[in-house]
């Protein structure tokens, strides 16, 4: 039986290879992972400036940022805040009558286009249908005078429409909303409140930059970590012991060679245009390693942090290329999601495994039968063998009576 599993036992070996080969895939994947990632945020311009928003009194108004902002200091005054009209229709004896009158064509078509309709019970038997303008501002107001109504059904403005009026620096903006976008760029201003009588309020924004330095460090680390993995794995050796489980594996080969190829292309702008000046990997302060390995060089970092730091916070691309416009971090992307190089390597090592797995299953099934023949063969030798014993015990027996007989005449 021994003999008859060498070849499962090769099986086996071959299996446990493919489960070394399956887990190293896989850690060079997660590595992949970071190594994006890391790309990813030096080509996030909001990692590289520190907005902020300041004002002396919070209760008048908020700010969000929607791109990079101006560093600057403003008066601002808010003379009134954009509100909608509200018409309420009272006098209904049921919340249908109230609908009923609302949706009445063609004499409320206008209306509907312009008004949100809710039906209140103000008090037993008695429904009020409260119209409010579909937006805020004198661009979405709505009236009820060519709307007739009959007795008990009244009709009553409870508020006109009105626009936002505010001044930055006293310059006045009127707007028909209370988010306005397009007063200072970059910024939206979210007004909640009016200021007091001739006391405006100061709103400071600020624009700090951020060192671009952790996050050169992290892509760095990402592409060492990986690129050392790469050569643990790829190893070349006479001796098996020692040589990389993916030695020779042209899939995990192309996939370095194009990440070496893309660091060294020239950063370009956050549309894949070009740009001026140097824009190697010197032009971030990196260099790669006669080792292979990338580094931070402080004396070219120091050179290049003024056109860097614009850049950073402009936006770039990293290893982007023409002919499939996308960048380094794109392409990493399509190696490890499906269909991408690493990925197919993993999914075709796994199918694999699964072969031989199945085959071994095969082979351990067919033992079973013969190890059951070979007991059988053996269990009916046993048995022949008990006889032969038995019959050469009753022969000397036989004998050895002849014998004595023989003696005694």
């Amino acid at each position: 039986m021994e003999a008859e599993n060498v070849p499962v036992n090769k099986l086996d070996g071959k299996i446990s290879r493919s489960t070394v080969k399956i887990t190293a895939l896989g850690q060079i994947k997660s590595q992949l992972s970071t190594l994006k990632s890391t790309l990813i945020d030096l080509q996030t311009p909001a990692n590289f400036s520190k907005q902020a928003a300041k004002f002396s009194n919070t209760s008048v108004a908020t700010a969000e940022f929607t791109a990079t902002a101006t560093a600057a200091s403003y008066q601002m005054d808010v003379t009134s805040l954009a509100q909608p009209t509200i018409w309420n229709v009272s006098g209904f004896t049921s919340s249908a009558d109230a609908l009923t009158w609302y949706n009445a064509t063609p004499a409320q078509d206008t209306l509907r286009t312009k008004a949100d309709a809710t039906v209140f019970q103000s008090s037993t038997g008695q429904y009020v249908l409260s119209l409010k303008s579909k937006t805020t501002g004198t661009t979405g107001a709505f009236n009820l005078d060519s709307n007739t109504v009959t007795a008990p059904v009244i009709k009553t403005q409870y508020q006109s429409a009105q626009d936002a009026v505010f001044k930055l620096n006293g310059v006045e903006f009127t707007r028909s909303s209370n988010s306005v976008t397009d007063a200072i760029t970059g910024v939206t201003l979210n007004l909640t409140t009016t200021t007091a009588l001739n006391t405006p309020i100061t709103l400071t924004v600020s624009n700090d930059a951020v060192s671009a330095k952790p996050k050169l460090d992290a892509l760095v680390k990402a592409y060492n970590d990986l690129y050392s993995l790469y050569k643990s794995q790829t190893a070349s050796s006479m001796d098996v012991a020692t040589r990389g489980i993916l030695n020779s594996d042209f899939g995990v080969s192309s996939m370095m060679r194009q990440l070496v190829s893309g660091l060294m292309l020239p950063m370009t702008n956050i549309t894949g245009g070009e740009l001026t000046g140097q824009t190697d990997l010197s032009a971030m302060g990196l260099k790669l390693l006669d080792s292979g390995s990338l580094a931070v060089d402080d004396t070219l970092l120091a050179a290049a942090s003024g056109t860097l730091q614009t850049r950073l916070a402009a936006g770039i691309r990293i290893g982007y290329s023409s002919a499939t416009s996308s960048d380094l971090a794109t392409q990493i992307g399509d190696m490890i999601f499906s269909g991408g190089v690493i990925q197919e390597r993993i999914v075709s090592e796994t199918t694999t495994q699964s072969d031989l797995t199945k085959r071994k299953t095969t082979l351990q099934e067919k033992l079973v039968s013969v190890q059951a023949r070979y007991t059988a063969q053996y269990a009916s030798l046993d048995a022949l063998l008990f006889k032969l014993q038995g019959t050469s015990d009753s022969l000397k027996s036989a004998l050895d009576g002849l014998t004595n007989s023989q003696k005694k005449n």
